[in-house]
């Protein structure tokens, strides 16, 4: 992974995920902590109510309970107990007296719009505040499934709710109470009552409670089925709460308070049990629904600053790290790249130069340090090209003494045995090669060498007279090439020294050419009395020039063979280390030495 991706990568780790948590984990802790804090508050504000709930109902409890026993309406069931069966019509006196006694007892209390009264024997009486009021058949009455929850509770008022149940006819907002009717005296059942009551305190008691914004808060009065008997908006009486909240709200567990949203809004739920089960209102429940922008208010509002703030520093950052700490890190790797460049060996590797910065004071460090090494390096091998000439500089003059100190040998022989034609021509062949050795040129063709090794062979017979023959075989094509001056010379005086005088069989040296494609291999060859493996293990190339010339030139040295070294450090040198020689040879059956040579037909400077 690149250091952009790691630096970009950290960014995120260590800057925008941790504020965008922290932005998360802030939001969502005042959120619950708002809910928290207004759910208390609203339980406190649901209570209040309940409270007033209660005293509504007690007081319209206590009406109907005051009257129930009361003479008057007592007498009402007495008489409807006495009419014959078979003439079950009340006769005109008993009706307008019945009427008159409700509507100057029962009918005083201003919730209360009709009453119906039942007897045993399901004779049935009404009186209400409008003579087109509906209201419900005994039939109806007995088979409600409400009925016997009215007997079980025998005399205790139940109150039945908008809507409850289908059989019970109601108006807008209209509830009924039924109970049981008993003998004041004897406690025996009389009959029933059914009362129905219209509440418009309902209306004072929840909009005491309400906000200044109407739209902000909204109370339902719910029984346990979800079913809606009071809203304080009226348009979802009669509709199901449980199914405008779906898997929210749980009746079996009061005191709720929660957000959910309703009617596509944001809100915060709280459900308040009456607990009013006493009193006849069997397990109904306000349930208060408030608009979440209301509760959070301006919070809510601060909480939305606080975030566009928070995510226009985080888009700063972002910007800030792909313009400026992207670009520095681009920079980094370009450096990180010309530096592998340069150390692949390219040194015209450059850093553009632009900006005012460190970085412009960093690049032009770096050009200009390339610059240094690139200028050391040519420097280096300058010192090593003066080197390379000093040692091949050496190694020539190392032959000349060599085979100077050969040659004069012969001749010195050949004068003391007084063959002065043979001396005239040794000296004349001696000419010719000084000739060639003295010239300034390190590089002579291939027909060049081969003539200077003839001319030295021949100096070489009068000295060997019928001990060793040689032959040169040599392609014509080849003959223009060039190769290091006195290279073959010193192979076959190494024969001649050192592979024949202890023979007693006639020598022969065999020098062969061949075309090895871009190469040349030169192989001379003797049948002299071979080297042996310890000798041959000793010979190597002189990777540096180390031994003082004073060891060099030690005669010992150079009877081990001393031109043969050189020669071959003298190739290396000139071409590379992909050139040199190769010798083979094995003790008792002659030596094949090769020299490999590139195959130039141009003079190396």
């Amino acid at each position: 992974m690149n250091l952009n991706k790691k630096v970009f990568i950290g960014f995120l780790l260590f800057i925008i995920i941790p504020l965008f948590v922290l932005g998360t984990v802030v939001y969502t802790v005042s959120q619950q902590l708002i809910e928290k804090k207004y759910g208390d508050l609203n339980e406190v504000s649901l209570q209040a109510i309940s409270r007033n709930i209660y005293y509504m109902f007690k007081e319209a409890n206590y009406f109907s309970d005051y009257w129930m026993v009361k003479e008057g309406i007592q007498a009402i069931y007495r008489t409807m107990d006495g009419v014959q069966p078979d003439d079950p019509t009340l006769s005109s006196y008993d009706v307008n007296t019945f009427d008159t006694l409700l509507r100057s007892s029962i009918l005083t209390y201003s919730p209360v719009q009709s009453v119906v009264i039942y007897n045993n024997r399901g004779r049935t009486f009404s009186a209400g505040r409008s003579s087109s009021s509906s209201f419900t058949p005994w039939n109806a009455m007995h088979d409600s499934a409400v009925f016997k929850q009215i007997q079980s509770l025998n005399g205790r008022p139940l109150w039945i709710g908008p809507g409850e149940y289908q059989e019970f006819q109601t108006g807008h907002r209209e509830f009924y109470q039924a109970r049981l009717v008993k003998d004041f005296w004897t406690m025996d059942n009389r009959g029933y009552m059914l009362l129905r009551f219209r509440f418009n305190e309902l209306d004072q008691i929840f909009r005491s409670f309400n906000t200044n914004e109407e739209n902000s808060k909204r109370y339902f009065l719910v029984n346990k089925s979800g079913l809606i008997f009071y809203d304080n908006k009226t348009s979802l009486e009669g509709a199901n709460v449980l199914q405008l909240l779906p898997g929210k709200l749980d009746f079996q567990h009061p005191n709720q308070s929660f957000q959910a949203d309703f009617l596509n809004e944001k809100s915060l739920i709280s459900q308040y049990p009456l607990d009013l089960n006493d009193m006849g209102l069997q397990d109904w429940s306000v349930v208060s629904i408030t608009s979440w922008k209301y509760v959070a208010g301006e919070i809510e509002t601060i909480m939305k600053w606080v975030a566009g703030i928070t995510f226009i520093c985080l888009f700063c950052a972002l910007v800030y790290n792909l313009v400026f700490v992207r670009r520095i890190i681009q920079f980094i790797l370009r450096i990180v790249s010309s530096m592998k460049r340069v150390e692949r060996g390219d040194l015209t590797t450059r850093i553009e130069v632009s900006g005012k910065d460190e970085t412009q004071a960093l690049a032009r460090g770096f050009n200009s340090l390339v610059v240094r090494v690139e200028d050391l390096l040519e420097e280096v091998k300058r010192q090593q090209d003066r080197k390379n000439k000093a040692e091949l500089m050496l190694l020539q003059a190392q032959i000349k003494p060599h085979f100077l100190f050969n040659t004069l040998e012969s001749i010195n022989v050949l004068a003391i045995q007084n063959q002065g034609k043979k001396v005239s021509q040794m000296v004349y062949r001696l000419g010719n090669l000084l000739r060639i050795g003295m010239e300034g040129k390190e590089e002579i063709t291939l027909k060049q060498e081969l003539d200077y090794l003839k001319s030295y062979l021949e100096i070489q017979e009068f000295r060997f007279e019928n001990q060793f023959t040689y032959n040169i075989e040599a392609p014509a094509e080849l003959m223009n090439c060039y190769i290091l001056k006195l290279t073959l010379q010193p192979l076959v005086e190494n024969s001649l020294q050192h592979g024949f005088e202890p023979i007693t069989h006639q020598g022969t040296i065999s020098i062969r050419v061949e075309d090895e494609e871009t190469r040349i291999g030169i192989y001379v060859t003797d049948n002299g009395i071979g080297i042996s493996h310890e000798k041959l293990s000793k010979f190597r190339y002189k990777m540096e020039l180390k031994t003082p010339i004073h060891e060099i030139m030690d005669v010992t040295e150079e009877r081990r063979g001393l031109g043969v070294s050189n020669v071959a450090d003298r190739i290396r040198i000139q071409y590379g280390s992909s050139y040199g020689m190769y010798i083979c040879s094995m003790e008792g059956h002659g030596t094949t030495m090769k020299i490999v040579i590139p195959k130039n037909k141009e003079m190396r400077s």
